[in-house]
């Protein structure tokens, strides 16, 4: 009854309001982190906001070290340009990200997409400083950090070492961004929601992740399944969007003109498509969350079967 209840009420929000699915398209930049890190633990690939943050380095120390000459005033331009490119669509994607949890916090759903843009800007240093701590943990931290623990531990010889930095590693470290990564989570629906500052925030979900991780892991393989289904389908659409076109346009060949039409509509069919599905699925992924938040947080509260058996069984560690 719990995830019914929870994944039936971001679904009628989504379909009540199809606006949300704009936030979406870019809410899905962020990506779907808490889902990544459980499907590969050490996978080293930057996210939008891990990017973004290795592209702003990489132009400040340009601008830090260059000569600049007239000479060097296009390249600069066009670094300041992409500069600007990233700065945008960092702020909207943020911004979105709040304005989902917005409008899955409201209950009438009255407030108009500007009055839910307006309050994700508003809460954007906020949201950004979470979003830079899953970043920093979630690829920096594995970059820099883990994998080469890893790399090390293949080649030790000594068992001792192996044995210590293996438990460090695989039972303390990769754990505690899994862990910071659902905190995060939470602390961005306390932010938007219950108008909190980043400190009291991070404090707030902490305590509330240690009350209900049963839940928090549960839902999180949840959607692992369904991030997994939901790309299948995804690609599946794209094979049955594109492929017709693809055979038209082959019958059509003995019209170079008449091919490049079908062919161009095809692609931006699929392109439609794509941009479509992965917009409805990052508003779906980020409701869902907040009407987990919402769930735990209400009087109340009703719990899932999982929660209630290993309550029963380990009182201490599922409360």
């Amino acid at each position: 009854m719990f995830y019914r209840k929870v994944y039936k009420n971001a679904w009628q929000a989504i379909h009540n309001n199809m606006s949300v699915i704009f936030f979406g398209i870019f809410a899905s930049l962020l990506g779907f982190h808490e889902v990544k890190i459980l499907f590969n633990l050490t996978g080293t690939t930057p996210d939008f906001l891990g990017t973004s943050i290795e592209s702003w380095l990489k132009i400040l120390l340009t601008f830090a070290t260059a000569k600049v000459g007239l000479s060097d005033l296009p390249n600069l331009m066009t670094l300041v340009g992409f500069f600007v490119v990233f700065a945008i669509a960092t702020i909207l994607a943020i911004s979105s990200q709040g304005a989902l949890i917005k409008a899955a916090g409201e209950k009438k759903k009255t407030s108009s997409m500007i009055e839910r843009l307006r309050v994700g800007v508003e809460k954007f240093w906020p949201l950004l400083g979470l979003n830079v701590i899953n970043t920093l943990l979630g690829y920096f931290f594995i970059a820099l950090v883990i994998e080469p623990l890893i790399y090390f531990l293949s080649n030790s010889q000594d068992w001792s070492i192996y044995i210590i930095l293996g438990i460090v590693t695989f039972f303390v470290l990769i754990p505690m961004i899994i862990i910071l990564s659902f905190v995060t989570r939470y602390g961005a629906a306390y932010v938007v929601l219950k108008n909190q500052n980043f400190s009291e925030a991070f404090l707030n979900s902490w305590v509330l992740f240690k009350a209900n991780w049963v839940i928090t892991i549960e839902n999180a393989l949840l959607l692992l399944f369904i991030t997994v289904l939901f790309f299948v389908l995804m690609f599946t659409a794209l094979v049955f969007v594109f492929v017709p076109f693809m055979i038209l346009a082959m019958f059509m060949s003995f019209s170079v003109l008449a091919f490049w039409i079908i062919m161009v509509i095809g692609v931006f069919l699929a392109i439609f498509v794509f941009i479509f599905g992965t917009a409805y699925y990052g508003a779906l992924y980020n409701m869902v969350w907040t009407y987990i938040f919402l769930e735990l947080v209400s009087p109340g509260k009703s719990q899932s079967k999982v929660h209630r058996l290993a309550h029963k069984h380990l009182p201490r560690l599922a409360k």
